[in-house]
C-alpha cells in the first residue's frame, strides 16, 4: 500500500503499535550489531531510552560550537590563498566531511581536525595508531563511500575478493570495528574509574551505562545489551547523524546558487542577526532562536520539502488487519501488508499544501508533475507568514478545513507556516520520528550562517566562459551564460539523484564558487 495522503499518514504514524516500522528492511545496516534502527517493540524502547540523552541541550550547544569551527575550516579550504572565486567541485564531499567531524565530536567524543579529501588520499596513513592500517577518519570515510558492498556481500567474500575496492571496503569495515571496540573499552575504563566529569554525554557513554544497568539487573532490556549492540548503535548514529545534515547543507547551497534573489534576502537577515560580530562571539542562546524563526530556517524547510533525506518511510501491518479513515470512509488494511509513506509525493500534494500558479507554465521543472501549481519550485517564502499570500492561507479548501491546532506540526516555530500533520515528514513523524531533528537543524543553520554572512555562493560557468571573458560580458551576455549553468544544474538535479542510505547526487556534481559579498558576478540579472 502506497500513500501520499497526509491524513492517512498522520493516522499511521500516530499508531505505532498497529503500524510498526518495517524493521526487516533495515537489517542491512546492522553490520556491527542490532541497533535502534532495526529494532522494534520493547527492544526499540530501551535503545531509545539510552540514546535520547545525546540530544540534550548541552550536547546541542556543543554541535553549534563545533559546527562553527569546522565550517570556517571548510570555507578556508574552498577559498584557497586568494580567498575568493575558485571553482569548487567537491562541495558534497566536503559537507559530508564537515558533518562527520561534527558528529564525531558531539556524538563520539572524538575531536577531528579538518582534512580535505586530497590531503587524506595523499597521506591515508598519517597518525595511524599501532595495530591499525588506516586512521579512524579514513576508515570511516572509506566505509561510508563503499557501504553498499559491505551491506549486501558477506565478509568472507569481501576479504578475499579479486577486486581491490571490495578488499579495501572490508579493510575499512574491520578497521572501524577495531576503533569502536577501543573507544568502548576506553570509555568503560573512564566511567568505572569515576573519572568521567564531562557536562555533555556522548553516545558511547550512554550505551555503556545502559549495558552496566543490564549486567547489574537494573535494566528493562528484554534481550540484554551486548557490546555488539553498543557498536551497532554507534555506527547507525554516525550514518544517520552525518549524511542527512551534509546533504541538506549541500542542497541548500545549490538551491541558493540557483536563486540569487533569495540568497540576498537571507544574507540581509543574517546581517541583522549577527550585526557584524566575529564568529567567535556568536551566541547559541541569543542567535539560534532568530535563525530558527527566520528566512534561513524557511530555506532549510523548503529544501527538505523538495529533497527529503529518504524517499519513503516503510511501515507494516502484521497479523491483525487495521482500520483507517480515507476520505471520510473507513477502510480495512489487510494483515501482512507493507505500507509505504511516500515522502516526495505528500510533500508536493496540492490537497495539503499552500500553492500558487507555476512561475514558468511552459517550462516546468519536472515536466510530468504538478503542471498547474508551484509545488515543484523552491519558494522558501511559502513558509514565512506575511511574506506572501500562499504562506498566509491554504488556498485548497480541504487543507483549510483540516488545519487545526491539534493537527499542526509541533516542531515548526510559530512564526513559520506549520503544515498539517502527515504532510511534512522529512524526519518521519510519531514515536519513530528521528531523534536527531534538532541536532541536524542546529548544524545546518550554523554551517550556512558561517558561509553566507561572509560569502555568496554562485553557479560556476567555467564550462562556457573563462573569468576574463565573464569580466568583459554585458549584462545580457552574463544572463545568457548563467542561464546555461542554471539549465545544466537543473538537469543534474532532475536526473542524477540516487538513494542508497540517503538521497543525494550520485556520479555528478554542480560546480560552485564562493565569492565575497559585494563581488558577485551574476547578481541582479
Amino acid at each position: 500500500m502506497h500513500t501520499a495522503d497526509a491524513n492517512v499518514i498522520a493516522q499511521i504514524t500516530a499508531r505505532g503499535t498497529d503500524f510498526p516500522k518495517a524493521t526487516h528492511l533495515y537489517r542491512t545496516v546492522d553490520i556491527y550489531g542490532q541497533n535502534i534502527l532495526c529494532s522494534e517493540g520493547a527492544a526499540w524502547r530501551y535503545h531509545r531510552k539510552l540514546t535520547s540523552p545525546l540530544f540534550a541541550e548541552k550536547n546541542i550547544q556543543l554541535v553549534w560550537k563545533e559546527t562553527l569551527d569546522q565550517s570556517q575550516a571548510m570555507l578556508e579550504s574552498w577559498l584557497g590563498p586568494g580567498g575568493n572565486g575558485r571553482t569548487i567541485r567537491r562541495v558534497a564531499g566536503d559537507t559530508m566531511r564537515l558533518s562527520l567531524n561534527v558528529i564525531s565530536r558531539a556524538g563520539l567524543g572524538q575531536k577531528m581536525e579538518w582534512q580535505t579529501a586530497a590531503e587524506e588520499s595523499r597521506a591515508p596513513g598519517k597518525s595511524i595508531p599501532g595495530g591499525h592500517t588506516m586512521s579512524f577518519t579514513y576508515s570511516l570515510r572509506c566505509l561510508l563511500d563503499n557501504l553498499l558492498y559491505v551491506m549486501i556481500l558477506p565478509a568472507w567474500f569481501l576479504r578475499n575478493s579479486p577486486f581491490a575496492i571490495m578488499r579495501k571496503s572490508y579493510e575499512a569495515y574491520d578497521e572501524l570495528g577495531k576503533y569502536m571496540k577501543e573507544m568502548v573499552a576506553a570509555k568503560k575504563t573512564t566511567i568505572r574509574s569515576g573519572a568521567s566529569e564531562s557536562s555533555t554525554s556522548d553516545i558511547i557513554e550512554q550505551l555503556i551505562k545502559g549495558q552496566d544497568e543490564w549486567k547489574n539487573g537494573k535494566s528493562q532490556s528484554p534481550t540484554g545489551f551486548a557490546d555488539s549492540e553498543v557498536m551497532g548503535n554507534l555506527f547507525v548514529f554516525v550514518i544517520a547523524g552525518h549524511e542527512t545534515s551534509a546533504n541538506s547543507i549541500h542542497f541548500s547551497l545549490l538551491l541558493l546558487a540557483l536563486h540569487p534573489e533569495i540568497q540576498q534576502e537571507v544574507q540581509k537577515e543574517l546581517t541583522e542577526v549577527f550585526q557584524g560580530r566575529p564568529i567567535s562571539e556568536w551566541d547559541y542562546d541569543r542567535d539560534l532562536p532568530r535563525l530558527l524563526t527566520g528566512m534561513l530556517c524557511a530555506v532549510l524547510n523548503e529544501q527538505l520539502r523538495l529533497i527529503a533525506p529518504v524517499i519513503a518511510v516503510p511501515k507494516a501491518v502484521h497479523s491483525v488487519p487495521q482500520q483507517l479513515v480515507v476520505d471520510g470512509k473507513e477502510v480495512t488494511v489487510p494483515a501482512n501488508t507493507m505500507v509505504r509513506l511516500c515522502i516526495p509525493s505528500v510533500h508536493r500534494n496540492p490537497k495539503f499544501w499552500p500553492h500558487g500558479p507555476p512561475k514558468y507554465p511552459q517550462k516546468p521543472y519536472f515536466p510530468l508533475d504538478n503542471l498547474d501549481n508551484d509545488l515543484e519550485e523552491f519558494k522558501p517564502e511559502r513558509w514565512v507568514k506575511g511574506k506572501n499570500r500562499t504562506a498566509d492561507a491554504v488556498i485548497n479548501i480541504h487543507a483549510t478545513e483540516t488545519k487545526t491546532a491539534d493537527t499542526e506540526d509541533p516542531e515548526t516555530p510559530a512564526s513559520l507556516y506549520s503544515p498539517i500533520r502527515g504532510s511534512y515528514i522529512p524526519f518521519s513523524e510519531g514515536q519513530r520520528a528521528c531523534l536527531g531533528r534538532r541536532f541536524a537543524q542546529v548544524e545546518i543553520l550554523a554551517a550556512l550562517s558561517v558561509i553566507l554572512t561572509q560569502y555568496s555562493v554562485e553557479l560556476a560557468v567555467d564550462e562556457w566562459a573563462s573569468d576574463e571573458e565573464v569580466e568583459r560580458m554585458t549584462k545580457e551576455q552574463k544572463r545568457e551564460t548563467w542561464g546555461k549553468a542554471e539549465e545544466k544544474a537543473h538537469w543534474i538535479w532532475q536526473n542524477k539523484m540516487g538513494c542508497i542510505i540517503t538521497l543525494q547526487l550520485r556520479g555528478a556534481c554542480v560546480p560552485m564558487r564562493f565569492v565575497r559579498r559585494g563581488e558577485e558576478r551574476f547578481r541582479d540579472l
